[in-house]
């Protein structure tokens, strides 16, 4: 089973949803003994979620990727905030354009929640 989130609102009950729903679909899925694969793309307003420092998300997130969640965030993004992925935590990746990962991602059968 294979889901990609994408997370475009900045707003902290955003976030809050967004990290609580992964919980859910992980231990959901733990607990059937289920192997699941989890991306997030963050774009939009959502850039603050990944920004390492004073990050109030930190702990939740990082409990996330020790269960190997993918964090993904968009260049196009990036150069619209004039960020530098240096910026965030270590184990963002950088994609192109979350839209287009999106669209691939659901043309390979992945499942596709918007936060």
């Amino acid at each position: 089973m294979q889901v990609v989130f994408q997370i475009t609102s900045g707003a902290p009950d955003a976030s809050k949803a967004l990290l609580g729903q992964l919980n859910n679909l992980l231990q959901y899925f733990s607990s059937r003994e289920t192997r699941i694969a989890v991306e997030v793309v963050v774009h939009g307003d959502a850039w603050p979620l990944l920004l390492s420092h004073e990050n109030p998300y930190t702990e939740k997130i990082m409990s996330l990727v020790a269960r190997e969640v993918k964090w993904l965030i968009c260049q196009n993004t990036l150069n619209s905030h004039q960020l530098d992925a240096t910026q965030l935590f270590a184990f963002t990746a950088v994609v192109p354009a979350a839209v287009a990962h999106l669209v691939e991602r659901q043309a390979a059968g992945w499942a596709y929640i918007k936060c």
